[in-house]
């Protein structure tokens, strides 16, 4: 049939020589102006080929095996001709080769500590290294709990998650707070895989699971007035060394100055540069947990100590206090490393102070925070200003708080803590 006539070529594909200098051959099948190439799957050494000519060289080694593939491969193509012929219909050059078998996509499986993984890097990345600690936290206990084993997210059902949560509970003897804590850490992963369409959002278990159930109410953290004064006016030099007198002496500084600085936390103390304080008088910066700015009056105690700890000629880029040295933690991951080195020596050291004055409560950095709200209530300052002032509830509802008054306000109120 003469729409059928078709010629077969051999070539060998110089532009594709190997390491070892050898080609594929293929054969060229042409039909009028169309053509199409066919692989027979061999490679020659280049040496044995003529390209000239396209023919085999006569010393070419395996010849009669070459010959024998193509001949081959020829007869598929012959008989296919003459069938085409014999029905009567125009042959197309697409019926030549092998037909790839379709794809089957296998369902990609998607794995929880994959996606903790990606997170954490995502906040490290971004400097958010408070924040990634949780996650990697959260991640460990999911982890132990599973025994080593990741799971895929969509094997997370209501009935895992009651699982883990009575193993938090009676395996690890955590606290209802703090199981909520680590549910909530798996919880954003999840809602993080529905936003990313990784996982349809009706596979989402926290949809009928609810976190906030795992919550109670805690104990106060908060000590008198007159305990702040007794750890003011004690002398260190009773409980200490010479070796250690440092340490209970920088202890003390940090939690009186988070006293007697808005219930500034330790992190943020950490951070403080001289550029954060204004004229000797005011201390002004953007805390690290909501990002919201805080303003205030320094109280005659804090500032004695800020100067206590200040270096001749410091730079305004300089930090207030010895924790930090751009020098040694260079990132953001090394420094709050450091800041929890530092924390636990400031703790330590709190609680033995605590305990040398028979404070009932365990004397931490935080407890300043907490009784620096707890001592204005008591003084009688305006409810409303220092209500859930620094986070009983709420760190974010503190801080919306803080900034509906003006500084005034809250300096006048500051004037009661001692």
């Amino acid at each position: 049939m003469e729409n059928n006539e078709i010629t077969i070529s051999i070539i060998c594909r110089k532009d594709r020589v190997n390491a070892a200098n050898e080609a594929p051959l293929y054969l060229r099948i042409n039909k009028g102006q169309q053509k199409k190439l066919l692989s027979l799957k061999l490679q020659i050494p280049i040496m044995y080929w003529d390209f000239e000519n396209n023919v085999f060289l006569d010393k070419c080694v395996n010849r009669n095996y070459y010959d024998l593939v193509i001949e081959e491969k020829k007869q598929e193509i012959n008989k296919k001709i003459m069938a085409a012929n014999l029905e009567g219909r125009v042959l197309s050059l697409d019926e030549f080769g092998e037909k790839k078998p379709q794809k089957v996509e296998k369902e990609k499986k998607e794995y929880v500590k994959q996606h903790f993984d990606r997170y954490i890097e995502e906040l490290e990345a971004t400097d958010h290294i408070k924040n990634a600690r949780y996650y990697r936290c959260c991640l460990n206990c999911l982890m132990a709990f599973t025994k080593g084993t990741d799971i895929e997210l969509k094997s997370i059902d209501t009935v895992f998650l009651n699982d883990f949560a009575t193993w938090m509970k009676v395996k690890k003897r955590l606290r209802m707070n703090t199981i909520g804590n680590r549910l909530r850490g798996l919880k954003a992963v999840i809602n993080r895989a529905v936003v990313s369409k990784t996982i349809p959002a009706d596979m989402n278990p926290f949809n009928e699971f609810k976190v906030s159930k795992y919550k109670e109410e805690t104990s106060k953290r908060a000590i008198l007035k007159q305990d702040i004064e007794r750890i003011i006016n004690l002398d260190l030099k009773s409980i200490s060394d010479e070796n250690t007198f440092p340490l209970y002496d920088f202890a003390r500084d940090i939690f009186v100055f988070s006293y007697l600085g808005c219930g500034i936390n330790i992190v943020d103390i950490a951070f403080l540069k001289y550029a954060n304080v204004i004229d000797n008088e005011r201390l002004q910066f953007r805390r690290s947990k909501t990002k919201k700015m805080i303003s205030f009056r320094l109280q005659p105690m804090a500032k004695d100590i800020i100067k206590k700890y200040s270096k001749k000629k410091h730079k305004q880029t300089d930090y207030v206090f010895p924790i930090f040295d751009d020098t040694k933690q260079k990132t953001m991951k090394e420094k709050y490393y450091k800041l929890d080195y530092q924390t636990r020596y400031v703790n330590k050291y709190l609680k033995k102070i605590g305990e040398y004055l028979d404070i009932s409560l365990k004397l931490t950095s935080y407890v300043a925070r907490h009784s620096f709200a707890t001592v204005l209530k008591r003084s009688g300052v305006n409810t409303s200003i220092i209500s859930e002032a620094m986070g009983h509830s709420s760190e974010r509802v503190t801080q919306i708080y803080l900034d509906s008054f003006e500084n005034t306000q809250i300096d006048e109120a500051m004037s009661n803590l001692l």
